[in-house]
């Protein structure tokens, strides 16, 4: 009996791979969404949690390093830059889709013009044009992809870090470390991706969708909570992240939509306090994490209000509608601006906490006039926020619109230097926070909760995004 047991074993070893006989083959994940869904579509999809799991799912040219955030080469083998920026030629390692054809510079082609008429398009606004609206790319060969763009791009690597701009070829094929097995509203899953290029050292991953589970985590059956664990401050990993949150008008048209009007609410408002009622560890006047930038407002709330058409006493404001996430303390921000407004101006205010998805998703068509919302950066350079505010920018959170904050971008994109490219850009911040269409309120900061006594490879880092394929049980 024996010796047969031992040759089922054998057998076993030799026809299974040994990342399946490993305990450690499945890791699990806890992730609480709150009502904003899941969304794993790399076209259309802008919210954290949805980005975290796609990283996982499309590789691109480029991914983000699991310690610094920074850029390394993933599906790029090699690449070059002209002389003068305008001009990025990528090599294409050999690399396969999980259903095992092959991924080609044609793949990257094909893929970004399609997006290029999504809900994203504005991650390709660097990309130049061909006089029938197509993007400026070509593939002089199978596995070279050339790129040419409107204006110097030095941060273009990062930018191709992003799932949106990854190898994608249909919603069932695979270029990432993991392929989706199954999803639904309480649970995702993943597998390894058996045609990929790179080591992977998990074979399934579970990611459970909900509150915290603290039994489970201090049990080790859950192994990394992006929720809070209670009694698990052992295990908290808190990191400052490239982020920062804000409240913004959004209006397009009518009372809020103008200058002066945005102006007078903003004064009426001890921001100071409102930042200290948040809780926030770092509070900040600056849209760009560090720029050290403020408002210059008039102060004098009379004045704007008469500019803005409505004089004090005279003509009343229109009802004001505020979207923020769910939670105690941005209830509680949310609820003391409205009593703000309402008793000092008179003002309606309708207080909505409703998903993320449902005001930020497709700005064009946001529904409510102020919002509250946590931005991180998809890269490390001022545009990462500031292109938010273009006018041309597809995903402009705020519907804003200004002639003098689009020539500093523009001419920023042709600076001659990193010196002067800087001074640009902070001046463009200043004039954004002057215009009264951004409030900061803090820079962000993630709280996950990981049993690195039972793994290795995770690492905290200013994104917040973690390559699930560098993670490994301690054995």
């Amino acid at each position: 009996m024996l010796l047969t047991v031992t040759a089922v074993l054998a057998l076993t070893f030799l026809f299974f791979p040994l990342a399946a006989q490993s305990q450690g083959e499945k890791l699990t994940i806890l992730i609480d969404p709150g009502k904003d869904a899941i969304i794993l579509n790399p076209y259309t999809a802008s919210d954290s949690n949805s980005i975290i799991i796609m990283q996982n799912l499309y590789d691109g040219l480029f991914e983000y390093d699991p310690i610094t955030s920074e850029p390394r080469p993933a599906l790029a083998s090699s690449y070059e830059v002209s002389q003068d920026g305008l001009e990025w030629t990528f090599h294409i390692r050999d690399a396969k889709f999980s259903d095992g054809s092959t991924i080609t510079a044609k793949t990257f082609e094909e893929s970004w013009n399609y997006m290029s008429g999504g809900p994203l398009s504005s991650n390709l606004d660097f990309v130049a044009r061909l006089s029938d609206g197509k993007l400026d790319i070509s593939t002089p060969d199978e596995m070279t992809l050339v790129v040419r763009l409107r204006y110097a791009v030095p941060y273009l690597p990062s930018l191709l870090c992003q799932p949106c701009l990854a190898a994608i070829k249909d919603t069932t094929s695979y270029s990432g470390a993991f392929t989706l097995s199954s999803q639904s509203d309480e649970e995702i899953k993943l597998r390894r991706n058996r045609n990929y290029w790179d080591t992977v050292n998990l074979e399934l991953v579970d990611i459970k969708l909900g509150s915290a589970d603290s039994e489970a985590f201090l049990d080790g059956k859950v192994q990394w909570s992006m929720a809070p664990i209670e009694n698990a401050a052992d295990y908290m990993v808190l990191s400052k992240l490239y982020a920062t949150t804000f409240f913004y008008f959004s209006s397009q048209k009518g009372a809020y939509s103008d200058e002066n009007i945005r102006k007078a609410l903003i004064e009426v408002i001890p921001w100071d306090i409102i930042r200290g009622l948040q809780g926030s560890l770092m509070e900040t006047s600056s849209i760009v994490p560090d720029s050290g930038i403020s408002a210059n407002l008039d102060t004098d709330i009379l004045d704007l209000l008469e500019k803005g058409g409505y004089p004090y006493g005279e003509k009343q404001l229109p009802m004001i509608s505020m979207a923020v996430t769910r939670g105690a303390q941005n209830a509680a921000v949310a609820e003391f601006i409205a009593s703000l407004w309402s008793k000092t101006l008179g003002i309606t205010v309708t207080l909505n906490t409703v998903p993320m998805t449902l005001f930020a998703s497709i700005p064009q068509e946001n529904p409510y006039d102020f919002c509250s919302i946590t931005w991180i950066g998809d890269y490390f350079d001022p545009m990462a926020f500031l292109q938010l505010f273009s006018t041309d920018s597809s995903f402009n959170l705020a519907n804003f619109s200004n002639q003098s904050y689009d020539n500093l971008l523009k001419l920023a994109a042709n600076a001659a230097d990193d010196v002067s490219r800087k001074d640009i850009l902070l001046q463009a911040e200043q004039v954004l926070l002057d215009s009264g269409v951004v409030i900061p309120m803090s820079t962000a900061f993630a709280t996950n909760f990981v049993r690195r006594d039972m793994i290795a490879g995770w690492e905290a880092n200013p994104l917040d995004i973690h390559l699930l394929k560098a993670i490994s049980y301690i054995h």
